[in-house]
């Protein structure tokens, strides 16, 4: 009996290891892809990739995530403001199951930052005035999860710097925050070798120019 059940627990264990192996390496593939990508054409397939491995793996957040990010960077590559839209809705929809998933994960709620900049720029008199509260609230909601993430930081100098001074912004009040952003990313210890890792390259960009 005891041998029935040690060979049980070892055929559950391997198919759950081989499983696991599988997420692994096609959420690598694509992220190494997705990394690599610099259009629409090249971002939306790499979307749909990741909405199939989240059907396979419904408890994984990640792969939600990036689905959503794939469609965030699109909306910003697009002119036609009701197709950016359209783009930024699917990226909230996914985004929606991933704070499901793990309503408390500090990437979620920076991501979500990143999103609402697009939604300003279909309309930028008509939802500025909304859409500027929930960046911040989302930024700072992300910092109070993890004060380590430095995309939150990146993604605040971002906004401040094309804020208009007499609102608060412009390249003086925000070079200190992209000096942030940088001790951040330079610390910055991912969870796991799929977690998110951009902002880096862009923020150094950017404090260069300043």
């Amino acid at each position: 009996m005891k041998t029935t059940i040690t060979i049980l627990f070892t055929v559950l264990l391997f198919l759950a290891q081989g499983q696991e192996s599988q997420y692994q390496q096609a959420m690598q593939k694509a992220i190494e892809t997705l990394n690599n990508s610099v259009t629409p054409d090249e971002y939306i397939p790499l979307a749909n990739t990741f909405e199939r491995i989240s059907t396979a793996e419904p408890d994984e957040w990640l792969p939600l995530y990036y689905a959503a990010y794939a469609y965030v960077v699109t909306s910003f590559e697009i002119e036609d403001g009701n197709q950016k839209d359209r783009y930024l809705d699917k990226a909230q929809q996914f985004l929606n199951k991933a704070f499901e998933i793990a309503p408390e994960e500090s990437e979620l709620f920076a991501l979500q930052a990143f999103l609402y900049p697009g939604k300003i720029m279909v309309d930028p008199m008509g939802r500025g005035p909304e859409y500027m509260g929930k960046i911040y609230e989302a930024l700072d909601k992300a910092t109070q999860l993890n004060p380590d993430n430095p995309r939150p930081y990146f993604l605040r100098a971002i906004t401040t710097l094309n804020m208009p001074p007499e609102f608060g912004g412009g390249p003086a009040v925000a070079k200190p925050i992209f000096e942030t952003a940088k001790e951040k990313f330079e610390s910055f210890q991912r969870a796991t070798p799929l977690s998110p890792n951009w902002g880096k390259e862009i923020n150094e960009a950017e404090m260069s120019k300043l």
